[in-house]
């Protein structure tokens, strides 16, 4: 669980190396990152590059999916509640930003763990919308043609405009990241490709990351087989 801390940072020296990012959250994090880049690549360029983008629109939203039901069934760390904090524990944790002594968080500190949800909720409306949406040329998404015309233009407009919220929520997620390895000297990349964390003595707890592979192969199996079964049973409406 994540147990902040009212006190100046430990040295490092003083620190040791803790597990606080299960595999599945790590792997399916990088696996949302590469889709990102290839859905804004293949949607800036259009034409034939359309198939991939729906391919790969296809597949981030399976790993969201997987993301959020894994914020429940998940290991410790990965579960929403052991990072979601309300209003005041944002508030007070941008104060000890501002001016020590800092507050330390095992896992996402509580305005990152709200970035965390913005960007999930962005990125399963936006995957969800492109569904429906259509380029009006060639292209149509797996479910256009199960709503009307009007319908679907409507829901390609909000997809177009909704992409650029998902890269700017993205573009100040990665921005972040690079402020506290600047400023605060923190690296969070670092744990999110080898698990571990340096904290001091008595944050974090081995037991807190650990995963049950079975269930997360499962799982993810699971939101892959619903995203292919809605995608490839429903019939249209021609």
């Amino acid at each position: 669980m994540s147990k902040p801390s009212t006190s100046f940072p430990a040295p490092m020296v003083d620190r040791a190396a803790v597990p606080v990012w299960d595999w599945p959250v790590r792997v399916v994090h990088w696996a949302m990152v590469v889709c990102l880049v290839g859905l804004v690549v293949t949607g800036l360029r259009k034409g034939d590059a359309m198939a991939w983008h729906m391919r790969l629109g296809e597949v981030l939203l399976a790993l969201v999916l997987f993301r959020i039901l894994w914020g429940f069934a998940g290991s410790g760390n990965a579960r929403f509640a052991s990072f979601l904090r309300g209003p005041r524990a944002a508030a007070r944790y941008v104060r000890s930003r501002l001016k020590p002594p800092h507050e330390i968080h095992v896992t996402h500190n509580p305005v990152g763990g709200w970035m965390v949800v913005a960007l999930l909720v962005a990125m399963l409306l936006q995957a969800t919308l492109g569904l429906y949406a259509n380029d009006d040329v060639f292209w149509d998404g797996p479910l256009a043609k199960t709503v009307a015309k009007e319908t679907s233009d409507l829901l390609s407009s909000i997809h177009r405009r909704l992409a650029w919220v998902v890269v700017g929520l993205a573009a100040f997620h990665i921005l972040a990241v690079f402020v506290y390895l600047v400023a605060f000297r923190e690296n969070l990349i670092r744990p999110m490709f080898v698990g571990s964390k340096r904290l001091p003595a008595g944050f974090g707890t081995p037991e807190a990351a650990r995963a049950s592979s079975a269930k997360a192969i499962a799982l993810l199996i699971l939101c892959a087989a619903v995203v292919w079964w809605i995608v490839r049973t429903t019939p249209s409406a021609g």
